[in-house]
């Protein structure tokens, strides 16, 4: 930044040598150098106010705007230009052209510093925006590898689930873990946006997948992951939390701060929405997570999403709202998975424009 508002002086000091060449080398040094230093210092203020008050810059461009032309008509009056020679002699003309050649090459090497401020600048960010967009795009890649599209059948379920990230790395997770008999589908929000959520993301992951791997009830998986993330995250980040697992006593579902799971019914055509209240993993470093049996029956669908869906809002504000997606739900509930997907993803984009991650996965018994 430094090195930027020197670049910034330099080139807008140039404007007092261009009026000393207008004027004929007529300026006192003094006049010269403080006509110098007013318009460089000037255009360094609105520069460092623009980067510090962003869309508010021109609260304070006007106000400098006209300090500057108050310095500016007050220097000419107590150190005005020397009056214009009646007539020029050699000798005189010999100063005038020393003082121009002065000015210019005042001006090319004002150019020059200022340019090469620029230079390095430009060069400096860029280096370092290569290096990020380099660090962020494999970020990227490895979070396509943690969070793939899901299509597949285990035993009398089938599954479909897209998780779609609001930038290159998203926060959302969705997954199928375990064994046919003792499996789970769940969906997982980081809170936030960007890489840090994508590497709390994977922590989840494969903290899941781990304790699963070790035979450990699908019930218990919320506890435990509260366990494992409590003391690897930021004080301020926990994870929102659903799941349907499969036991031996059939289907159980539970909610750690994420919104309702809903369960289209094709027996009645009619979609209700399963809660089972629980804090968020990652606040506390321990606590119960409860858990509900749910029902279960052919051709019935369940649909676990992120909050980037039910929150999308319109140019007015108003967000989509869980009510809106139910309804969408029972409008397209009897249709295969992936044009129930395609259906709601559509109507919530219609409503208004993405800003979070958008996650959905959709479970249907044969």
């Amino acid at each position: 930044m430094f090195i930027f508002l020197e670049g910034v002086f330099f080139l807008f000091s140039t404007t007092a040598i261009a009026g000393d060449i207008m004027a004929l080398g007529r300026q006192t040094p003094l006049h010269y150098v403080l006509a110098a230093l007013i318009a460089g210092l000037f255009a360094t203020f609105c520069a460092a106010a623009g980067f510090i008050l962003r869309q508010n810059f021109w609260k304070v461009f006007f106000p400098i705007l006209f300090i500057e032309m108050v310095l500016f008509n007050l220097l000419a009056n107590p150190i005005p230009n020397l009056p214009y020679p009646s007539q020029l002699d050699a000798a005189g003309i010999a100063r005038l052209n020393t003082r121009l050649n002065l000015d210019g090459i005042a001006l090319i090497v004002a150019m020059v510093l200022g340019y090469a401020c620029f230079l390095l600048v430009t060069i400096t960010e860029g280096r370092r925006y290569f290096r990020v967009q380099a660090e962020i795009e494999l970020a990227t890649e490895v979070h396509h590898v943690l969070v793939p599209a899901i299509t597949t059948t285990i035993g009398e379920f089938k599954f479909y689930g897209r998780s779609l990230p609001s930038g290159e790395v998203g926060g959302d997770l969705i997954d199928l873990a375990g064994s046919e008999e003792n499996g789970v589908a769940y969906v997982a929000d980081v809170s936030g946006h960007g890489v840090a959520p994508g590497v709390v993301m994977g922590m989840v992951k494969s903290a899941a997948r781990m304790l699963l791997s070790s035979g450990d009830d699908a019930t218990h998986l919320a506890p435990r992951l509260n366990e494992v993330l409590y003391p690897l995250k930021k004080p301020y980040m926990f994870v929102t939390f659903c799941f349907i697992a499969r036991t031996k006593e059939g289907l159980r579902a539970g909610l750690a701060g994420h919104p309702a799971i809903l369960h289209f019914s094709a027996r009645t055509n009619e979609v209700t929405r399963l809660e089972c209240p629980n804090m968020p993993p990652g606040i506390l470093p321990s606590g119960a997570f409860e858990s509900a049996e749910v029902p279960s029956e052919s051709g019935g669908v369940f649909a676990m999403y992120t909050d980037g869906f039910q929150e999308t809002a319109d140019a007015a504000g108003e967000e989509f709202g869980i009510d809106r997606l139910q309804a969408e739900f029972r409008k397209h509930g009897t249709e295969p998975l992936d044009a129930i997907y395609r259906a709601l993803l559509e109507s919530v984009t219609r409503h208004g424009v993405q800003f979070d991650d958008r996650s959905l996965l959709l479970i249907r018994r044969v």
